[in-house]
Formats: structure tokens, sequence, C-alpha cells
């Protein structure tokens, strides 16, 4: 069995990160100082962050005029949320664990996959004490032309100043992602190209299949197969991530709605 590679973070775009951060700590999550990203990358975040080693990660723009645009081969992380916001609030991010981000940007382009060039950036952290300390990142990104979800790996290299305890207690138990969902119109090939990333294995899920990664999964899924309201897909997109998974035993089998998470649909279990 090829297990994939770990979801790392999801991160979850609106229009105003003070009203979206407000909803998720009424939803019983602990969440992060405000951090600023970079004037070239032009956002913002707060962050839920998990025992289970992932995370989300709400955004907002925030500095819109000074975000780098795209171009070829070149992906803007705060030009990309902004178009996403365009057309919608919700899940815009699947980012996944790795220790060698170069490497798999090489295996990527090899496929022929759609591809960018490599990104490092830094940031200041706030600790639970107060302090502050610069954490560093490095990103490698891969697009669908048909999936308006921007996937990439990140490969977090202060974990020593990002991962505390404090951050990671919730009142409402949550633990863990454990998967997220996309809305497809063509599972099949949807599932085909995110297996491609890492080799996860896929199996049949009612309405769709999907794709393990390591621990968790991405599941896609026809519209109508998730509980809730269906995903409305801009054209010229024919899947959307609407939908996580997270583990919290004490709200197994609740369902939290997408207006009540910034566009979410929270599957609890």
């Amino acid at each position: 069995m090829t297990t994939g590679r770990a979801i790392d973070h999801i991160g979850i775009a609106g229009k105003n990160l003070d009203a979206l951060a407000a909803q998720y700590e009424a939803l019983g999550f602990t969440l992060t100082p405000r951090a600023a990203h970079p004037d070239h990358m032009g956002t913002s975040n707060r962050l839920a962050q998990f025992a289970g080693q992932n995370f989300l990660e709400l955004i907002e723009v925030d500095r819109p005029d000074g975000a780098s645009p795209i171009s070829d081969g070149v992906m803007s992380f705060g030009a990309y949320t902004q178009q996403f916001l365009a057309r919608r609030e919700g899940i815009n991010l699947i980012v996944f664990q790795t220790q060698d981000r170069d490497a798999d940007l090489a295996r990527w382009n090899a496929a022929g996959l759609n591809v960018y060039e490599p990104f490092n950036f830094e940031r200041l952290a706030t600790l639970p004490d107060g302090s502050q300390q610069v954490v560093r990142f490095e990103l490698g990104f891969v697009t669908h032309p048909d999936i308006d979800v921007l996937f990439f790996v990140c490969h977090n290299r202060a974990v020593e100043h990002f991962w505390k305890p404090a951050f990671q207690r919730h009142a409402n138990g949550a633990m863990e992602i454990e998967a997220v969902s996309l809305v497809s119109d063509a599972p099949g090939p949807h599932a085909a190209f995110v297996a491609s990333l890492f080799g996860g294995e896929i199996r049949d899920i009612p309405g769709g299949q999907s794709v393990a990664c390591d621990a968790h999964r991405i599941d896609i899924v026809e519209p109508g197969a998730l509980p809730g309201p269906r995903c409305i897909m801009d054209a010229p997109y024919a899947g959307a991530a609407t939908a996580i998974t997270i583990r919290a035993p004490d709200k197994a089998g609740i369902h939290t709605m997408p207006g009540d998470a910034g566009g979410t649909h929270i599957i609890w279990t």
C-alpha cells in the first residue's frame, strides 16, 4: 500500500480575518495571534494548531497593493488569494509536509505537472509568552487547471519556534485534520491528479474516490455526495475544496455548516 504524504495544513481564505477568526473561536478553536507575511505576499494569518502536527491557516489579504503578480512559472501567494476571494471565501490551500521541497518540485516537473519556481519566506511569530521569533518556510507550488485550490509542499525550517502546546489545546477538543473533501464533476481524473503528487493509494468511496495522504486523506466526490449545501463551482473550475474532517471525539457526528465557518463545511469525527 502506498500511503502518500501527510497533510501539513489547510488554508481558509476570508475577506476579513477578524470576522473569520471570531467564527473559529466561537467554534472552540484556540488561535495564534495575528501574524503578517512579508509585504510582497500581502497577507496575514491566524492559525489553529493541532497536537496531530497539522493546522488550519485562516488568511486575509490585508495589503493587496503590495502583493506580487502571478507570472509565467512564478506563483504569488497573495495574488492567488486575491483572485480566489473574488470568486468565494473558503478553502483555497491544501498543503503537504516535506523535508525536501526541491526534490518534490523536480519529480513534479519530470511528470509534466504545472509547477512554479521555489518560494522561500520568513515572518515573525508571537509565542504564548508574548515573545517573538522568526519562523522560516520553503514552499513548492503545483496547480491543476480545473481544481480551484493551490496545492503545495511546505518545509518548516523553524519547528522549535512554531509548534507550541499552549496553541494546541482547544475547547472543542480538536486534535487533527483528518481529511479535506473536494467536490468535483470528475472525481476519477481529479483523484488521479492528487494521487500523482505523492503516489497515495486510491480507493472507492460513496460518490467518488479517496486518496491516501499518510494518516490523512483527500476525498474527491460528486456534488451532492457530502451533507449540507452543494458547492458552487465557478467556471472554468470543475472542482473545489468545500469541507474538512476534524478529529474531535467530543463532537463526533456533528456538522458545522459553511456559513458558520468561513465558507467551509466542518465534519467532526
